[in-house]
């Protein structure tokens, strides 16, 4: 699948070509910020994964699928190697790639506050408040978070995923941006992992961590270094599991002292 995708600093080519990938309901834009800033020294691209944002639906929501489409990303604005970028389910994507016999399309891996393991997260809660939006009822984002409400505690979650609602510019009614179904449909996908047998990945990789997530931990760090032998391991101060847009400066700090090694 041709993933959608916004580009930033192509002067910058010869610098090196970066490409990064949003997680779980996101999509290019939560990186846009950083991106920008990336792209004063290289050219960026940041990708809106299958089923969100404004790349194609489809009923296939595995890392094999998800590997496969940003290799066909990566030839079609660069040819590889790039420096890749993915934070949690676009990290997965990420390592998938990394792992099979394309990993020749990447220079060097920056996983962000994700681990290459399964996870017991159960993200129905989200996905039927999603559901329960009336998009009859609602105009703006403030009211999509206020409907989300009766479903989501959590503030920060609920503005999250009200990010990925956008308005028709014909009709001017609101929808998801994310194809729910496929989500619901493929979770034990999503939070799983399928280890690729006797693959590893022998370029520098670095795995960011918020501090307060545990999602990343001393005791995954032996299996990760089993796949990953050359990882690299940090973690960023008071920060959860969106890192990038809790400490988005800690992060870029953290991302260009990687590039410049």
């Amino acid at each position: 699948m041709k993933l959608a995708h916004y580009a930033f600093g192509d002067e910058n080519r010869d610098n090196g070509t970066l490409v990064i990938l949003h997680g779980l309901f996101g999509q290019a834009r939560n990186w846009t910020a950083i991106a920008r800033r990336l792209a004063e020294k290289y050219h960026v691209v940041t990708a809106d994964l299958r089923n969100h944002g404004r790349s194609g639906w489809d009923d296939a929501m595995t890392y094999d699928a998800m590997a496969g489409d940003i290799a066909e990303l990566i030839r079609d604005i660069d040819n590889g190697p790039v420096h890749l970028i993915g934070h949690s389910m676009g990290g997965k994507a990420s390592m998938t790639l990394a792992l099979s016999d394309q990993a020749d399309l990447i220079a060097d891996l920056v996983v962000v506050d994700i681990a290459p393991l399964a996870y017991d997260h159960d993200y129905t809660g989200y996905i039927s408040a999603m559901r329960a939006v009336d998009f009859n009822a609602v105009s703006r984002r403030a009211e999509v978070e206020d409907a989300l409400a009766r479903g989501i505690a959590e503030k920060g979650v609920r503005q999250f995923l009200a990010q990925s609602v956008a308005t028709d510019k014909e009709t001017g009614k609101m929808a998801w941006q994310v194809n729910i179904d496929a989500m619901e449909n493929h979770l034990a996908d999503i939070t799983g992992w399928k280890n690729a047998d006797g693959a590893t990945f022998e370029g520098d990789t670095l795995f960011i961590a918020g501090a307060n997530s545990h999602y990343v931990d001393m005791e995954k760090r032996d299996h990760i270094k089993s796949l990953f032998p050359r990882a690299a391991f940090t973690s960023i101060k008071n920060a959860g599991h969106w890192v990038h847009a809790e400490k988005p400066d800690a992060v870029l700090l953290t991302l260009s002292a990687f590039l410049n090694r």
